[in-house]
Protein backbone atom coordinates (compact mmCIF):
# COMPACT_ATOMS: atom_id res chain seq x y z
CA UNK A 1 0.00 0.00 0.00
CA UNK A 2 1.86 3.43 -1.33
CA UNK A 3 2.32 6.31 1.63
CA UNK A 4 -0.88 8.47 0.51
CA UNK A 5 -2.92 5.32 1.52
CA UNK A 6 -1.90 5.34 4.66
CA UNK A 7 -2.17 8.58 5.28
CA UNK A 8 -5.68 8.84 3.52
CA UNK A 9 -6.61 5.94 6.10
CA UNK A 10 -5.51 6.84 8.99
CA UNK A 11 -7.10 10.71 8.45
CA UNK A 12 -10.38 8.88 7.85
CA UNK A 13 -10.03 6.56 11.12
CA UNK A 14 -8.80 10.39 13.19
CA UNK A 15 -12.26 11.70 11.35
CA UNK A 16 -14.21 8.98 12.09
CA UNK A 17 -13.42 8.82 15.84
CA UNK A 18 -13.97 12.80 16.28
CA UNK A 19 -17.56 12.56 14.72
CA UNK A 20 -18.34 10.06 17.19
CA UNK A 21 -16.63 11.60 20.09
CA UNK A 22 -18.92 14.41 19.08
CA UNK A 23 -21.75 12.96 18.96
CA UNK A 24 -21.35 11.06 21.76
CA UNK A 25 -20.55 14.53 24.17
CA UNK A 26 -23.61 15.87 22.20
CA UNK A 27 -26.36 12.97 23.39
CA UNK A 28 -24.89 13.32 27.14
CA UNK A 29 -25.32 17.11 27.25
CA UNK A 30 -28.93 17.07 25.79
CA UNK A 31 -30.20 14.74 28.05
CA UNK A 32 -28.83 16.09 31.06
CA UNK A 33 -30.60 19.28 29.88
CA UNK A 34 -33.61 17.03 29.82
CA UNK A 35 -32.74 15.66 33.27
CA UNK A 36 -32.67 19.25 34.59
CA UNK A 37 -36.02 20.01 33.08
CA UNK A 38 -37.15 16.72 34.70
CA UNK A 39 -35.90 18.25 38.41
CA UNK A 40 -36.92 21.52 37.43
CA UNK A 41 -40.80 20.33 37.05
CA UNK A 42 -40.59 17.96 40.19
CA UNK A 43 -39.68 21.22 41.96
CA UNK A 44 -42.57 22.89 40.54
CA UNK A 45 -45.17 20.22 41.46
CA UNK A 46 -43.54 19.93 44.77
CA UNK A 47 -44.51 23.93 45.64
CA UNK A 48 -47.98 23.26 44.80
CA UNK A 49 -50.79 23.94 46.80
CA UNK A 50 -52.69 20.79 45.50
CA UNK A 51 -51.57 17.81 47.59
CA UNK A 52 -51.93 15.50 45.04
CA UNK A 53 -49.44 17.08 42.76
CA UNK A 54 -47.43 17.99 45.85
CA UNK A 55 -47.14 14.01 46.31
CA UNK A 56 -46.44 13.40 42.69
CA UNK A 57 -43.68 16.15 42.54
CA UNK A 58 -41.66 14.16 45.73
CA UNK A 59 -42.00 10.71 44.22
CA UNK A 60 -40.57 11.80 40.87
CA UNK A 61 -37.75 13.39 42.95
CA UNK A 62 -37.33 9.98 44.24
CA UNK A 63 -37.30 8.59 40.50
CA UNK A 64 -35.22 11.59 38.96
CA UNK A 65 -32.23 11.52 41.83
CA UNK A 66 -31.66 8.04 41.03
CA UNK A 67 -30.91 9.00 37.11
CA UNK A 68 -27.23 8.24 36.03
CA UNK A 69 -27.40 11.66 34.22
CA UNK A 70 -27.78 13.96 37.54
CA UNK A 71 -24.52 15.15 38.83
CA UNK A 72 -23.53 14.77 42.37
CA UNK A 73 -23.98 18.99 42.81
CA UNK A 74 -27.51 18.70 41.56
CA UNK A 75 -28.11 15.46 44.05
CA UNK A 76 -26.85 17.92 46.66
CA UNK A 77 -29.48 20.85 45.37
CA UNK A 78 -32.58 18.10 45.19
CA UNK A 79 -31.54 17.01 48.82
CA UNK A 80 -31.49 20.34 50.39
CA UNK A 81 -34.85 21.42 48.73
CA UNK A 82 -36.15 17.72 50.00
CA UNK A 83 -34.66 19.03 53.68
CA UNK A 84 -35.78 22.18 53.35
CA UNK A 85 -39.42 21.55 52.67
CA UNK A 86 -39.72 18.90 55.20
CA UNK A 87 -38.36 20.86 57.74
CA UNK A 88 -40.77 23.07 56.65
CA UNK A 89 -43.92 20.84 56.62
CA UNK A 90 -43.11 19.90 60.12
CA UNK A 91 -43.07 23.65 61.13
CA UNK A 92 -46.20 24.21 59.86
CA UNK A 93 -47.95 21.08 60.39
CA UNK A 94 -51.28 20.82 62.10
CA UNK A 95 -51.66 17.62 63.22
CA UNK A 96 -48.88 18.26 65.80
CA UNK A 97 -50.02 18.30 69.40
CA UNK A 98 -48.17 19.29 72.71
CA UNK A 99 -47.61 16.50 74.54
CA UNK A 100 -48.06 18.44 77.76
CA UNK A 101 -51.72 18.10 79.33
CA UNK A 102 -53.58 21.48 79.56
CA UNK A 103 -55.15 23.01 82.21
CA UNK A 104 -57.19 26.06 83.10
CA UNK A 105 -55.43 26.31 86.23
CA UNK A 106 -52.44 28.44 87.06
CA UNK A 107 -50.11 26.52 89.77
CA UNK A 108 -49.17 27.56 92.47
CA UNK A 109 -45.03 28.48 92.77
CA UNK A 110 -44.92 28.20 96.14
Amino acid sequence: MPAQAWVTLIVGILATIGVTATLRQRTSSENRAQAWQRISWCLELTTSDDDAAAELGWTMYSTVSKSKLITPTERDVIRTVSEHAMRRALAQDPDTEDTEPQTDTTEDPR
